[in-house]
């Protein structure tokens, strides 16, 4: 399991990870162009879209509610997608502390993103601007996770043969 390295896996284990990655990819986008659907990736759209417009916000214990209703699934599903997908990960060839920063990052982003909307709700709109830097910190760890292995089941042995094993070491 320590030898293993994507770019000498068998073809069946590379077509298995691959279709699995770009398929969860094109879900994660879709999950990306259904909150801008929401929110249209805007402060305003993000507290209206949880908090009510101004003069008409949601009564506290529907906020509760739909809060309730979002995270309970969310929480449960995209913790075992950044299981899976940082389970591959950690078979890449980066250095140990480079993957253990790399595969916490989507878990810190999603912890703090989901915080700043319960505060957003129940203290301040201003946390809105927390959940969508925390919610782009999670998409853009996630696509990082996502990329490597793929990188390294596809493109790292043309790059071996291109430049004759002569690759940096983030790049090997």
């Amino acid at each position: 399991m320590m030898n293993f390295q994507y770019s000498q896996a068998r073809l069946s284990i590379k077509f298995l990870v691959t279709w699995f990655l770009m398929l969860v990819g094109i879900s994660y986008v879709f999950g990306l162009i259904n909150i801008y659907n929401n929110t249209g990736f805007s402060f305003t759209g993000v507290v209206v879209h949880y908090r009510g417009a101004v003069g008409e916000e949601l009564p506290l214990e529907f906020a509760f509610s739909k809060l309730i209703h979002e995270h309970h699934v969310h929480l449960f599903s995209i913790s075992m997608l950044f299981f899976l997908v940082g389970l591959l990960f950690a078979f890449t060839n980066l250095p140990e502390k480079i993957k253990v920063v790399c595969i916490s990052m989507p878990f810190v982003g999603m912890a703090l993103d989901f915080a700043s909307f319960w505060l957003m709700v129940f203290q301040s709109p201003l946390f809105a601007w927390i959940a969508m830097v925390f919610g782009s910190l999670m998409a853009i760890s996630f696509f990082l996770l996502l990329g490597r292995p793929l990188y390294e089941m596809w493109l790292l042995p043309l790059f071996l043969k291109i430049t004759n094993n002569q690759l940096p070491w983030f790049l090997k």
